[in-house]
């Protein structure tokens, strides 16, 4: 009689086991601006109905456009870099800052999302992504205010500074894309 064949472990997929190891909030966060930026790209839903447009609330009852302006985004390396801090901030916030109080990190957000809500309906904002990823930085960076952080491409400075510093890469990163499809454009 041949011997038993020997025992297999299960075979264990580390993305599996990472994402379910992320704590719920950040879960969610990091699910909902990869699936609505993927879906918007690529066709699946269109990006105009994602977006935070008042008229289509008004009067066709688009609920949804609340939540999804916060998930949408332009897929590219900009994407890459929010979905980086979006993940690591939310993680250490609601690990640490929040720990064992999932109800308070959830109040944060709808928190700041109503005022970031608020702020676009008198200055006609569509998307809000970067509001979210920006408060997530700057509650980060309150609660580590003197831990060095480095930013894109080894620059090192306190973390209180990383909300602006991320300002200013977007800004920079806006401008040399305008730029070109200005130049190309225009000739």
């Amino acid at each position: 009689m041949p011997p038993p064949p020997p025992l297999q472990r299960s075979q264990r997929n580390e993305i599996v086991d990472w994402y379910q190891s992320i704590p719920p909030i950040t879960k969610a966060l990091f699910t909902l601006s990869i699936a609505t930026t993927t879906a918007s790209t690529f066709g699946i839903i269109q990006p105009t109905s994602l977006i935070l447009y008042w008229p289509s609330i008004r009067a066709k009852l688009q609920l949804w456009r609340f939540v999804s302006c916060f998930f949408i985004n332009k897929f590219g390396i900009g994407f890459a870099f929010n979905v980086y801090f979006l993940y690591r901030n939310s993680l250490q916030l609601e690990n640490e800052v929040f720990q064992g109080q999932p109800a308070d990190y959830m109040f944060f957000h709808l928190f700041t999302s109503c005022l970031q809500l608020a702020a676009a309906s008198f200055f006609d904002m569509y998307v809000l992504s970067d509001g979210l990823l920006l408060s997530i930085a700057y509650l980060w960076s309150q609660h580590n205010r003197d831990v060095p952080v480095t930013f894109m491409f080894g620059i090192r400075f306190k973390a209180m500074y990383l909300p602006w510093a991320m300002i200013v890469a977007d800004f920079l990163m806006s401008v040399k894309v305008d730029h070109v499809i200005y130049k190309h454009l225009s000739s």
